[in-house]
């Protein structure tokens, strides 16, 4: 079965987010202008690169893989304790296809 454009971006409307990401979807529906007619602009710190500079820094130190979750995942796995949410799997499984679809 295709799924069409506008059924994507139905289905991953439909998807349940966070209030920050809602906020910032109704803050991108609306445009540059808000309600009231007035142009949003951002001003950033002078220190900006400072922070960002750090902020990568402090990234490159998170490992990619958290070892111990791998270890009690596959502890659970190789016990037959290890119990699968299929929903959940497919939800994911279908947001991130949908999301990388309508990028």
């Amino acid at each position: 079965m295709k799924i069409g454009k506008d059924k994507q971006l139905q289905l991953l409307q439909n998807l349940p987010v966070s209030s920050s990401a809602k906020s910032k979807t109704d803050a991108s529906q609306t445009g540059a202008q808000g309600s009231a007619g007035t142009t949003d602009k951002v001003e950033l710190s002078t220190n900006w690169k400072d922070e960002v500079a750090r902020l990568k820094e402090k990234a490159k130190t998170i490992p990619v893989v958290d070892e111990d979750k791998v270890a009690r995942v596959k502890q659970a796995i190789e016990s037959g304790t290890y119990n699968v949410n299929g929903r959940l799997v497919a939800r994911n499984i279908l947001k991130g296809q949908l999301a990388d679809e309508t990028a």
